[in-house]
């Protein structure tokens, strides 16, 4: 077999594996491409609304500061409200691309980590001026993502970062896109274009941070991300 013959198989075996789930979910993974699955879990997630406000006015009947983990995916935090789309066991089931069902200002936090580079820039522009409404004034919005500026770093030099991060690809070139077009991405990121779109989506003291570096106590980031990852943070005026 060749070697690119073999990458592609390799890339295939991925993208079918996922987080485990149980049987069921591994034979519908085997059975279906990603892009259909996501459309099932958006589809589903829309169903469940009514379900979902009703869960979101429990939880602000409650009187606890409200923290925003958006896109939680299999990371859920505790002491925040995981929100995701149906099959990924959050709190609260919602598709980020409608305008979020929580009040103005009801907000302390909204975390956002490996979430926007799955959306169009002009999708997360949305996503973040909702971000900023629902957040009280100097309210903290926190965004991680993979550094792709970093992987074009690497692949423009000596390929250390890419090796380390994706080893075994028959190029540098074809285990930079991965982090672009693999993985259901949709956007690509480094600390510059962070910053500069939280600025555009009216936020103020935006700046890169390292990971675990947060005015949130404790950092929400993952272990498990850091490796990759740039993060920047953000108030609401």
């Amino acid at each position: 077999m060749g070697e690119l013959r073999r990458y592609l198989d390799e890339r295939q075996t991925a993208a079918t594996r996922g987080t485990e789930r149980g049987r069921g979910a591994a034979v519908v993974r085997r059975l279906s491409s990603h892009g259909f699955r996501q459309s099932a879990k958006v589809h589903g997630t829309r169903l469940v609304e009514p379900w979902s406000r009703r869960r979101i006015r429990n939880l602000m009947q409650a009187g606890k500061p409200l923290r925003l983990h958006l896109g939680s995916g299999g990371h859920p935090l505790e002491g925040w409200v995981n929100v995701d789309v149906l099959g990924m066991g959050p709190d609260v089931h919602w598709d980020l691309r409608r305008r979020l069902p929580f009040p103005d200002g009801s907000a302390e936090a909204v975390f956002l980590e490996h979430v926007i580079e799955h959306f169009t820039l002009a999708d997360d522009l949305a996503l973040l001026a909702e971000c900023r409404r629902v957040l009280a004034p100097a309210g903290i919005v926190r965004l991680g993502v993979p550094d792709f500026g970093r992987y074009m770093e690497s692949y423009a030099t000596d390929g250390a970062f890419l090796e380390q991060q994706r080893p075994g690809r028959p190029t540098r070139l074809l285990a930079a896109a991965e982090v672009a077009l693999a993985h259901g991405h949709r956007s690509v990121w480094d600390c510059e274009t962070l910053e500069l779109t939280l600025r555009e989506a009216g936020f103020v003291d935006c700046r890169c941070r390292p990971w675990g570096d947060s005015s949130l106590d404790p950092a929400p980031d993952s272990a498990l991300r850091e490796p990759e990852s740039v993060y920047a943070e953000a108030r609401k005026p």
